[in-house]
């Protein structure tokens, strides 16, 4: 099992990862931050920064790490996070990017993503000020559509000082409360009241079934997983339940982690798919806890044979005062439509090649013809492929239709065509992927609110 006390690498996107600014030598750090003397640093500044940096020179840092360009190697950029307060519960956070490299927006946002997630659920902090200068406008606006707030009396830092502040420095302000709720009413829990509740209510009552044929888990406030069934554990390749303790979707960016559980299916092509597909899930356990509603979805993972499709319910755990200190997820095995026996035995058919027509399919239409003759609706196939249902819709109509032959778009006409000329040939290798099926409009219309953040 992965220590996740230890240190990775974090996936940002498809070309980028963060590295800790221990791997780095000084001359590397020192390098790209005398290139920031083009965005007007001095070197006081300089020095200033790289003392914050340097964790060994800064008592306060918490966290410093290199942003690598995966196609060069190279160092785009820099962050760090250190307290801001003496209680350990506001974080101020720098960005710094390299002046050669123009970092897109999309990498920005995602970059901004993961430093919120991280510092909130991984670094257990409350708070968190960005700093930024006037002129990165494209960071100002990612942040004010994230709901930060631009922060006019800056706070406090550990020495009584005000927060390290270099030229033309503007202040932006989230608390974990804000982040994915519009609940402007919120109480903060009590850490050590809801440890109390799990351990004298909760895990009592859970203890009695961990012996049992059940899929359940039991993830804290702190999304992490503290009780397992034995059968939950087997199932991704453990012995017991207690390997599995400690295990969170918070760590989704995780890269040691998404390639111990996928194996052989965690390659540079799929990283993207797995590791969205892990904040997907982290998002919807988010939305357990912000809300107080149950959560329902369908899981599916590739295996060697075939996917394996589990309906899982988030189920939330209230202590005496109401606010939800804990989940239990509970799964059951869910066949999607005959969609499992389909895969295992698709290939072992001989299909008769006899009057077979030479029908070319894109990508995308083999896609679709394979989800539509496993039974799936289009609603289902709209969320696998992450597209909307109305494009699934038009490549029924305004394609396969067309290349089938068939005087109307009807999805039964398309399938049973499809199978008298003896397709699918094959499955296709991009369906090979884990992907999350939402089944409850509640949870649908609050991951829609927070799309960018998915």
């Amino acid at each position: 099992m992965i220590d996740f006390t230890q240190d990775t690498d974090w996936f940002i996107n498809s070309h980028y990862f963060l590295r800790k600014i221990n791997d780095f030598s000084h001359v590397s750090i020192d390098s790209f931050l005398n290139s920031d003397l083009q965005n007007n640093l001095n070197k006081n500044e300089i020095t200033q920064l790289t003392n914050s940096i340097d964790s060994n020179d800064n008592p306060h840092a918490i966290f410093s790490a290199g942003l690598i360009d995966k196609r060069s190697q190279q160092l785009t950029g820099i962050i760090y996070i250190q307290f801001a307060t003496s209680k350990h519960q506001t974080a101020q956070v720098r960005i710094l990017s390299h002046p050669q490299y123009l970092l897109p927006s999309s990498l920005i946002k995602e970059l901004l993503i993961w430093i919120i997630d991280y510092t909130f659920y991984c670094l257990d902090i409350r708070q968190i000020i960005v700093i930024t200068n006037k002129s990165h406008t494209t960071l100002i606006n990612l942040l004010e559509t994230l709901a930060f707030n631009k922060v006019e009396q800056v706070p406090l830092s550990q020495n009584g000082d005000r927060l390290l502040k270099v030229s033309d420095d503007i202040f932006y302000s989230l608390h974990e409360t804000q982040w994915l709720s519009n609940d402007t009413d919120i109480t903060e829990l009590d850490y050590a009241t809801a440890d109390n509740y799990i351990y004298k209510i909760v895990r009592p009552y859970f203890q009695t079934t961990i012996n049992q044929p059940l899929y359940s888990t039991i993830i804290d406030f702190r999304y992490q997983t503290i009780l397992c069934t034995n059968q939950s554990a087997i199932s991704i390749g453990l012995s017991l339940g207690d390997e599995a303790l400690g295990t969170s979707y918070k760590y989704y960016s995780r890269v040691d982690l998404a390639a111990w559980y996928f194996g052989k299916w965690y390659t540079d092509k799929s990283a993207k798919i797995i590791h969205r597909y892990a904040r997907k899930i982290f998002r919807i356990q988010q939305y357990v806890f912000k809300t107080g509603h149950t959560a329902s979805f369908i899981d599916s993972l590739p295996y060697d044979r075939g996917i394996c499709s589990y309906l899982i319910t988030f189920i939330p755990i209230f202590n005496e005062t109401g606010q939800v200190i804990a989940i239990q997820s509970v799964a059951l095995n869910y066949r999607l439509a005959g969609y499992h026996e389909y895969i295992q035995n698709l290939l072992e058919q001989n299909k008769s090649t006899v009057d077979r027509p030479l029908i070319k399919l894109s990508k995308r239409e083999e896609e679709v013809l394979f989800l539509l003759i496993c039974g799936i609706t289009q609603e289902q196939i709209a969320e696998i492929l992450e597209v909307k249902r109305e494009t699934i819709a038009s490549i029924i109509r305004n394609q396969l239709r067309i290349k089938f032959a068939l005087p109307i778009a009807n999805t039964k006409l398309v399938v049973e065509k499809a199978l008298s000329y003896g397709f699918p040939f094959s499955i296709p290798e991009s369906l090979w992927r884990p992907s999350v099926i939402v089944l409850e409009e509640k949870l649908a219309a609050w991951l829609q609110q927070y799309h960018l953040v998915i």
